[in-house]
């Protein structure tokens, strides 16, 4: 997996250094073009944002085996997708191998992911009905609420960042953030979530197998995913089942799981024998800020205040 940012004066020499995809960009405004590329390219994925300053014809196909969704990351005119005229709200998507022909307007700045098209049918399988699965294989395109859209633009963008950055980032992981992002995406569109009900001793059954599950996984934290396919069901079900039965997310509560798990620790050892860094990363952490941030925000102290096994016996033996 890496990350790298090219600027270019050529918009085909720009679309030949995106890994993985056959195409060709034909300058169409007159000047000399200055573009820039950011990806973030794993074997199993990849998310890249480019920046076109000239109008651009875009022709090729997508990669093979891949689902690809793009979106817009800034305010440029609109543009021309498959015959289509597309604007600032709307989500393209490029199926496996699908050819493309497309009017980018001068000032295009745009997002793309593109996933396993294998895994995202397995997980889209327990996610739709067979009607729901049938209308995404033949979208297009989505339109979702600008609202949404941000969301959604800002988790992209800061994983190219820190992957930029330098920052230690588990691919495995990234993937199924990925993926459960397109799920998200398409669940936005999809009619068939309305109306959906839920069975309370269902939905506290599927908490608990969850939390148990992250308690034995605390060394390598399963993502929601992952715990979905565990327990065979869908996201947006494991999702209703804990807002219904905890009042928080899948990731809130899981997060909350493995925090007390650092707290616990923490309480119950030196801190000559192990410090706070080592305690977060044998329990999953590897961004030590991202860490101390969410246990302040649970605890209401920094882990480094949290009190130590030597501090409390320490304290026991000023009072004799």
């Amino acid at each position: 997996m890496h990350a790298q940012r090219h600027r270019f004066n050529d918009v085909n020499t720009h679309a030949s250094a995106i890994l993985g995809w056959q195409q060709t960009y034909d300058q169409i405004s007159a000047g000399s073009a200055h573009t820039e590329l950011t990806h973030l390219t794993a074997e199993r994925f990849q998310i890249f944002r480019e920046c076109l300053d000239k109008r651009v014809v875009q022709h090729g196909a997508a990669p093979a085996r891949r689902f690809c969704l793009a979106l817009p990351a800034g305010s440029a005119g609109a543009g021309v997708f498959q015959g289509s005229s597309v604007g600032s709200a709307d989500v393209t998507l490029l199926h496996s191998g699908q050819e493309f022909f497309v009017h980018a307007p001068e000032g295009m700045d745009l997002l793309a992911v593109s996933v396993d098209a294998d895994r995202l049918e397995q997980l889209a399988e327990r996610e739709f009905s067979a009607q729901e699965l049938r209308a995404l294989n033949r979208a297009t395109r989505l339109n979702v609420s600008p609202a949404f859209l941000g969301a959604v633009r800002s988790q992209l963008q800061g994983l190219i960042d820190a992957a930029l950055q330098g920052e230690a980032l588990v691919e495995a992981q990234l993937e199924d953030l990925l993926l459960e992002c397109m799920l998200v995406l398409l669940d936005q569109v999809s009619q068939g979530g309305a109306g959906r009900g839920g069975n309370v001793a269902v939905s506290a059954y599927l908490v608990r197998q969850a939390h148990q599950m992250a308690l034995d996984c605390l060394d390598e934290p399963l993502s929601v995913l992952q715990i979905c396919e565990r327990l065979d069901v869908s996201r947006s079900t494991l999702q209703r089942s804990f807002l219904g039965v905890t009042g928080l997310s899948p990731v809130e509560y899981l997060r909350a799981v493995r925090l007390n798990a650092v707290r616990q620790r923490l309480q119950c050892t030196a801190a000559e024998q192990f410090t706070v860094a080592r305690v977060a990363s044998d329990l999953g952490f590897t961004h030590l800020g991202h860490f101390s941030g969410a246990y302040r925000a649970l605890f209401g102290e920094l882990p480094s205040h949290t009190a130590r096994q030597d501090s409390v016996v320490q304290a026991k033996r000023s009072r004799r």
